[in-house]
């Protein structure tokens, strides 16, 4: 009879075989049951070796054997199959079958021994090192298949990542590039918005300054003729004037309806003047940025041309000081070109 695979069948007719096993008869085995202790795989091996060595009738080198584990249910004990045969005497019926095994040319079978519960027993020392061989290497190839496998899989799981990946080191480097390309007009920009926040610096200390020039020129228009400045000091858009006047009350009124002139206040009561019919005056002014600022007149930044002073208060008056505060000295100031109009600034 020939095991191929888990198969049974005649040995005449069977096609060629990678591996095949040749059962002996039991004509040419012994048989024992041997009870075993609770003991370890190899320690139950070495015991039934020197069970061997002591019960077998053969030779030792003419001595083959092999064990079947076995559970005896009725009284649950550990059994042992051992079965001893002569190695002449297997080799012999091997010799006589191989030719009707069917095998590949160059593999020998295996000799096989059923036990009581139909299992084959292997006797070692014939072509079962050959199957092991090719199980083991078929076991690696398996291996070797699973392995690529997950390197496959996980290649296919971070590849989405690794083309993310490039595709961020690309914008990077795009980016990078694109910086380096626009760099100097980037610098030119910066420049450009420094120069505009210092623009913008200048002309927020611009508009605190007054133009003194356009506010004397309002004065000098405005003022009735029986009244004189004494002192003005400026304070950012703050002016405050000092005089003479014959009705301090008209003045104020006069001033408040000038344009530009936000608030008229008189922080300290007119009072009587030594000169007859006059009024000694301290009026306060808020001006209109919109209308004195420097901001707004930025060519009256540049001091203008000073007239010539006559000797007739009628024609060629001048100014007593005029003092600004945010200079922190008192200047003398011109008064207005216009001189048609008698100036309303005395000495």
């Amino acid at each position: 009879m020939l095991w191929k695979g888990r198969l049974l069948g005649a040995a005449k007719g069977i096609e060629t075989a990678e591996f095949g096993a040749v059962e002996i008869p039991e004509e040419l085995v012994l048989r024992k049951l041997q009870q075993m202790p609770g003991l370890p795989g190899p320690a139950i091996a070495q015991a039934v070796e020197l069970e061997v060595r002591a019960t077998s009738p053969f030779a030792m080198d003419d001595t083959v054997w092999g064990t079947h584990a076995l559970l005896d249910k009725a009284s649950g004990k550990n059994l042992v199959e051992v079965i001893l045969a002569s190695r002449r005497q297997i080799a012999r019926y091997l010799d006589e079958r191989q030719s009707d095994i069917g095998l590949r040319s160059g593999r020998k079978a295996e000799a096989w021994v059923f036990a009581t519960d139909g299992n084959p027993i292997i006797v070692r020392g014939w072509g079962e090192q050959s199957r092991e061989q090719e199980v083991v290497r078929q076991r690696r190839v398996a291996f070797a298949f699973v392995f690529f496998a997950m390197v496959i899989a996980g290649m296919m799981a971070i590849t989405p990542s690794l083309q993310l990946r490039a595709r961020s080191l690309d914008a990077i480097a795009a980016f990078e590039s694109m910086q380096h390309e626009t760099k100097q007009a980037a610098a030119q920009r910066e420049a450009f918005t420094h120069s505009v926040e210092q623009l913008e610096v200048v002309r927020g200390v611009l508009a605190e300054r007054i133009d003194l020039l356009q506010l004397m020129t309002v004065l000098t228009k405005v003022l009735p003729d029986d009244t004189y400045l004494q002192n003005m000091q400026t304070q950012g858009l703050k002016v405050s004037i000092q005089g003479l006047t014959g009705n301090a009350a008209t003045l104020m009124q006069t001033l408040g309806s000038v344009p530009g002139f936000r608030e008229v206040r008189a922080p300290t009561a007119a009072t009587r003047a030594l000169a007859p019919n006059a009024e000694n005056f301290r009026i306060e002014i808020q001006l209109d940025p919109a209308v004195f600022s420097v901001a707004v007149n930025p060519a009256s930044v540049a001091p203008p041309a000073q007239p010539t002073l006559g000797a007739s208060p009628a024609t060629s008056p001048s100014v007593s000081s005029v003092s600004n505060d945010s200079v922190g000295a008192s200047t003398t100031t011109p008064a207005s070109a216009e001189t048609p109009r008698k100036s309303r600034f005395t000495r």
